[in-house]
């Protein structure tokens, strides 16, 4: 395609050079710019973006999308775009490149604190059982007929995400259930998208690194339901909400057009009639818009319930047989690391989640009381450059809700480990906890900044009827550790601790 064409009518700056070079294929890392590309400068470092733009340059790319002063091209004779807003462009051109393959596949966005990647297998599922295929784009990769081709953000760049509905379009599948992150919303990496519908699932404390204050992080999810959804091409949208959340009941009444709520309440278009939840599952009757569906699911927890309740009723909106609701919950495993139980030994649970902020560690524990019928042994730690202010909030938490927290290393990145664990040992302390008390009590805290041997611990303290809870990591497979990335997967090391201990009793 033609530079020319492929831009024409969409917001930029200027061009310098040939607009009529042609365009063999889009990149924004430089490392993977091949001949004939338009390359997307995306740094906001001025000398960042020269040193990128050189090497997209001298890896073949035809033409370049710069902020000012970024071009680094004196030595090249290429066509240069400015842009100031070069992410936004890039979305827009990505889609046109592609095909504009949102305006046929139908593509459901899921946003909200908690709940995201639950939601998508859910969705999965349920479409699946429909004889819809539905692929999943989100936190732990893009999914294609079960086949990952993609890892890396949450909501991938606008031109990763063009790139995978064209896959999914060409491989036959018509949905495509996403996560989209405040983050992501903010940075205008959907803004090109035509959903078909948005899903709010909650919201709590998180990326406030990023958002400043609450208030400001609410604003960007909002942006998806007044802003992007409304100026979608796809017929008949809707929006769906948690109505159960006062920030979901926001966006239920500043959203435009068709829109449904589900919950625990009883007045909740979506809601449950009567349910049970213990280790073996969920089972229970919901009602969706009036119609009555029985819920038979493997996965654990009230917070699933919810996270059931939200795929049902944006599935039941879009059309979805109640059946096919049914027989996609029955057999939808979960996410991985979302409530995931590890077999260890007789009469100890040990569940595996990727609880990492205040809101979702204290939903993971309330529901874990509710399955557990002695103690909750709860392994957990915050992330090194990330909002440090809920570090004491999560210690507050553990504290109320665990009978022995035990605070460990999470995915420090620069910082300092024992620096991380002392500022969420301030809540733990708030709440009149002490530090390494007596084992018997209540009122004690241990600390072991090696998450393998904070495992350990835990999984030697129990005993029958316990639940360790090991949370913050999930499905990740790594521990970031300064510059390095540690191999490091909680559920495999539960596993090998696990096997270690057997053999030690025997």
């Amino acid at each position: 395609m033609k530079l020319a064409r492929l831009l024409a009518g969409l917001a930029y700056e200027g061009i310098t050079g040939d607009a009529e070079v042609e365009v063999s294929g889009l990149s924004y890392d430089s490392r993977k710019a091949d001949p004939g590309h338009l390359y997307f400068s995306l740094a906001r470092d001025p000398e960042r973006g020269r040193a990128n733009v050189d090497d997209a340059l001298s890896r073949g790319a035809r033409a370049v999308v710069v902020r000012g002063g970024a071009g680094g091209t004196a030595r090249h004779a290429v066509t240069v775009v400015q842009s100031e807003r070069p992410r936004l462009l890039m979305g827009a051109a990505a889609a046109r490149f592609f095909g504009l393959p949102s305006e046929r596949i139908d593509v459901i966005g899921i946003t909200g604190t908690s709940g995201k990647t639950t939601t998508t297998y859910l969705l999965q599922s349920i479409f699946d059982a429909a004889g819809r295929p539905a692929g999943i784009i989100g936190t732990v990769g893009i999914f294609i007929h079960g086949r990952k081709i993609y890892s890396g953000l949450t909501t991938p760049e606008s031109l990763d995400f063009e790139s995978a509905l064209a896959e999914m379009e060409r491989e036959g599948v018509g949905i495509a259930a996403a996560e989209v992150s405040s983050i992501g919303i903010a940075e205008g990496r959907v803004d090109s998208l035509n959903f078909r519908a948005c899903v709010f699932t909650n919201l709590g404390r998180d990326h406030l690194e990023y958002h400043g204050d609450m208030e400001s992080y609410f604003a960007a999810k909002l942006r998806l339901f007044t802003e992007i959804l409304p100026r979608s091409r796809r017929p008949d949208t809707v929006t769906i909400a948690g109505g159960d959340d006062s920030y979901g009941r926001r966006i239920l009444d500043a959203a435009p057009g068709r829109k449904a709520s589900f919950g625990l309440d009883f007045s909740l278009d979506v809601h449950p009639i009567e349910f049970t939840a213990d280790l073996s599952g969920i089972r229970g009757t919901i009602s969706a818009f009036g119609r009555k569906i029985r819920i038979e699911s493997p996965l654990v927890g009230e917070t699933n319930l919810l996270n059931i309740l939200g795929a049902s009723a944006v599935s039941v909106a879009l059309g979805v047989e109640t059946e096919a609701v049914e027989e996609g919950a029955r057999r939808c495993p979960g996410a991985p690391g979302r409530m995931e139980a590890i077999e260890v030994r007789p009469g100890v649970n040990v569940l595996v989640d990727y609880a990492h902020k205040p809101n979702a560690l204290e939903a993971v524990l309330r529901a874990t009381r509710k399955l557990t019928a002695g103690r909750i042994i709860c392994v957990f730690g915050c992330g090194g450059d990330r909002d440090r202010g809920k570090r004491p909030i999560m210690g507050s938490i553990a504290a109320r809700l665990a009978d022995i927290p035990i605070v460990t290393s999470d995915n420090p990145r620069s910082e300092e480990p024992l620096a991380i664990i002392a500022e969420i040992e301030e809540g733990l302390k708030a709440e009149g906890r002490s530090r390494d008390g007596d084992a018997a009590g209540r009122r004690h805290y241990l600390v072991e900044a090696d998450r393998r041997a904070a495992i350990r611990m835990a999984l030697e303290a129990a005993a029958t009827g316990d639940t360790v809870l090991i949370a913050g990591k999930g499905h990740e497979d790594y521990q970031l550790v300064g510059a390095r990335v540690i191999q490091f997967d909680d559920r495999q090391v539960v596993r090998e601790l696990a096997a270690e201990l057997a053999r030690g009793s025997n």
